[in-house]
């Protein structure tokens, strides 16, 4: 849509999961903007409409975290569908304010309109950063890579909804991560209260695709070794070849992927608060290569798609 042009490496345009902005010195803001659309991103068929919502405002929350803020404000632009009736209304207000709750934030405004056709839930979040924001180009040579949780479980999870078949424990668990993601909410802003130089992404797109990210917005190489990468557990009995496509290519994990230089000490504050593993290095060059089987070779990006 935008050309290589209008990405910006200061989290002030496009390259990032938000855009920062100063409105006064000392006050610093992230806002990040995402549309959930029936069709391309949920299936009523799959979830209700209080889940679906559940998952687009967790979606741009994780935006927010990834840039190292709390959420703070958000705003909903919702498009109704035209049987949705006041029994769904209150369980999506419901909804809301449960997550107001759990994570400190205000549904401080927006819209509600019945459409002809599927629904939407369309976000602005306002979150406030206190420290260094997280930025995709703050990747430098001698950093190390880590990313939190496990991954693989929301692929498996949304390959057993389309094709129906999810009968077995680790298949309700498969499904349970793609449609209730738990990104670490907490993890962005302590990493951007050590107030140093720390990149980050959340992973909507597929760990691969990621990577790619951060070695295009910091003009560095990324190394990532296979064998150090997170397994969902109820993955670990499958195919080598299944595991490997749902862990490097799986998208909507909701995870933080970022590099940085940690003390013991931190990295023990950092694991109190998520499972956290080192899967990788940052080095001088371009690109993304992974090591697999002892060997290294460049890593394309292959993540997740929605439509």
């Amino acid at each position: 849509m935008f050309g290589p042009n209008r990405f910006r490496r200061d989290a002030r345009g496009l390259g990032d999961d938000a855009f920062v902005f100063e409105p006064v010195s000392g006050s610093r803001w992230v806002i990040t903007a995402d549309a959930s659309a029936e069709g391309v991103h949920y299936r009523l068929d799959w979830v209700s409409p209080e889940k679906a919502l559940r998952k687009a405002l967790l979606a741009n929350l994780s935006d927010i975290n990834a840039m190292g803020g709390r959420g703070r404000h958000a705003f909903l632009n919702l498009g109704a569908r035209p049987e949705w009736n006041e029994t769904v209304f209150s369980a999506l207000g419901d909804t809301l304010r449960e997550l107001e709750e759990a994570f400190d934030f205000r549904i401080s405004g927006g819209d509600t309109l019945r459409t002809s056709g599927p629904s939407f839930f369309a976000f602005t979040v306002f979150g406030e950063v206190v420290g260094r924001p997280l930025l995709r180009s703050a990747c430098k040579p001698g950093h190390r890579i880590y990313v939190s949780g496990n991954l693989g479980g929301s692929a498996a999870g949304l390959r057993l909804l389309q094709h129906g078949t999810h009968s077995e424990k680790s298949h309700e668990a498969w499904v349970e991560v793609h449609l209730n993601p738990k990104p670490p909410l907490n993890l962005g802003p302590v990493l951007a209260a050590m107030d140093r130089d720390i990149a980050a992404i959340d992973i909507s797109d597929g760990l691969s695709s990621e990577l790619g990210h951060l070695s295009r917005q910091s003009a560095c190489l990324l190394r990532v070794d296979l064998g150090k990468i997170p397994v969902h557990p109820g993955l670990v009995a499958e195919e080598a070849e299944f595991i490997r496509d749902c862990v490097l290519n799986g998208g909507e994990e909701y995870q933080l992927l970022f590099t940085g230089n940690f003390s013991e000490v931190e990295l023990a504050q950092l694991r109190a608060i998520a499972p956290i593993s080192e899967i990788g290095e940052v080095e001088a060059g371009e690109s993304v290569f992974l090591t697999e089987n002892g060997k290294s070779s460049a890593l394309p990006a292959g993540g997740f798609s929605h439509g």
